[in-house]
Formats: structure tokens, sequence, C-alpha cells
């Protein structure tokens, strides 16, 4: 066979050589890289905060309702194309995270006066009564489905009704929750039960002084504190009027009288206008 012997063209120069060459493509230094450091800075902020978000939820806080408002304005500004790009998802991020850091930090501005507001109302008992309770007890009112009937003989005096009240023992003036009415009177004086129950407790404690545990039907109990003698035990049944012990000074007192409490399933409430005394 003939081999072609027609000569070649050959490159003139090395440089048309090296044209001839296939090279690689050069990597592309428009800030790529610096984009990503702040898409992932971004990221990581608004994760942060969107954990924030879904904590409020989870514990039931009323920052989770406006926290989610602003978000989802957020996300309808930039709309789903934002995440097209990646310049437009930094954009988009930074968006998010701004308007959710606005969010948080008015509603930071808001708890704290709402806390700011409710230790200014904590003053005296009867005086702009703060919006909660401590646990175990409520600000609601509640009345047994039975009578109450007085556990004092006439001739008491009401000293200190229930609710938030400047602490009558405390040195420095502090405040406390008072759970219970104080009726006053004369040490000795007859303490009667307020209605049919058994007796869960009769005991002593170093706040209550002595004191009497009744349960009544429906769970409800009514409890007498700071007693100077205790007429009844444990387990024993009685009936509403009949004596359990009388008035007296034990425990965590300033004079003679009767702590009174009601309580509902385990829940401290207001005892004034079950015993007739609003």
């Amino acid at each position: 066979m003939w081999e072609d012997a027609t000569p070649k063209p050959m490159p003139e120069t090395t440089q048309e050589a090296e044209n001839l060459t296939p090279r690689p493509k050069a990597r592309r230094e428009d800030g790529r890289t610096g984009d990503n450091l702040i898409l992932w800075a971004q990221i990581l902020l608004c994760a942060a905060i969107l954990a924030g978000v879904y904590a409020a939820r989870a514990l039931d806080l009323p920052v989770y309702a406006q926290l989610r408002t602003v978000f989802d304005r957020a996300m309808q500004e930039q709309g789903l194309d934002a995440f097209g790009e990646e310049r437009e998802l930094v954009r988009f991020i930074q968006t998010g995270a701004d308007a959710l850091e606005e969010a948080a930090q008015q509603v930071a501005a808001t708890l704290t006066r709402e806390a700011s507001t409710r230790e200014t109302a904590r003053t005296v008992h009867g005086r702009n009564a703060p919006e909660e309770a401590p646990a175990g007890s409520s600000l609601e009112s509640y009345l047994p489905a039975f009578d109450l009937a007085l556990p004092l003989p006439e001739g008491f005096s009401c000293t200190s009704g229930y609710g938030w009240r400047q602490d009558p023992v405390a040195a420095d003036g502090s405040e406390d929750f008072h759970t219970g009415k104080d009726l006053a009177a004369a040490e000795g004086t007859p303490v009667y039960a307020a209605a049919d129950g058994t007796v869960r407790a009769a005991a002593l404690g170093s706040s209550y002084g002595n004191y009497v545990r009744i349960l009544h039907e429906a769970g409800d109990e009514t409890l007498y504190a700071h007693m100077q003698y205790v007429f009844v035990r444990p387990g024993q049944q009685v009936r509403q009027g009949q004596q359990i012990g009388t008035v007296g000074q034990t425990g965590n007192v300033t004079g003679p009288h009767l702590h009174f409490e009601l309580l509902h399933a385990g829940i401290r409430y207001d005892p004034t206008q079950a015993l007739g005394l609003a």
C-alpha cells in the first residue's frame, strides 16, 4: 500500500502550537468563595433563630405567633425563586434573619415591659393584683358543690385576704402569695369543720403550725392552720360544725388567728366567696 506522502502543514511557531493544545477551563474568581462563606454564615444564623422559634412553639410561648408571622412575610417577599441562584439565596437568608432579629427584639422589649409592670403591681394585697398566681394556686373563682359553714363563731375579724401581699413576718418587707384567708380571734376560740368530710392530715408544720386538712366530696378540701390544739386524727369522719380544734398562734404567725384554705383538685382558690365573706 502506498502511503500518503503529501507534506503536512506544520505550525509556524511554538505559540501557535500551544494555541492548538486544549487547555483546562480556568477557575472563575468572581467572588463565589466569599458568597459561600456568607451563605453558610447566614444559614447558621437563620437556623439558630428558627430553633428559637420552634422552641417557642414547643413551649407554647406567646412570642411564637409573632415570629412565625414575620418569617412567613419574609418568605413571601423573596419568593421561591430566591433559591435559584446562590446570590439570591444569600439575600433571602439575610432578609429572613434580619426580620426575625427585629421581631425578637420587639418581643423581648414587650416582655421586659410586662415583667416590669407585674413587679410594680405586686404591692400590698388589695392594690393592683398581678396577673399570675404561683404554682399550686389560682386567681380564678371557684365555688364547691356544697355549702361551707364558717369555721369560727361570730366575733372574728378578717385580717388578711387571698393573693399577693406584703409578707407580715418578713423583715425586708418582701411580698408573698397568701394562699388562704386569715380570721383573727382570741386564742382558744373553737374551730369548726366547714363541711362533712374525712380528716386527711392532723399534724404540726413549720409554717402552718398545728393544722388539720379535711377531704370533702368531689376532691375538694379545706385546711385549718395555726391552731392551739387539734381534737381530730387522720382518717376520722367529721360533720359540718363539729369542733376540730382551737384558735392559736403556732407556726409562722404574728398573733392568734385561723388561716383557712379552700382546695379543688389540689389547687388553692380564694375561699372568701365560698364562706360568704365577700
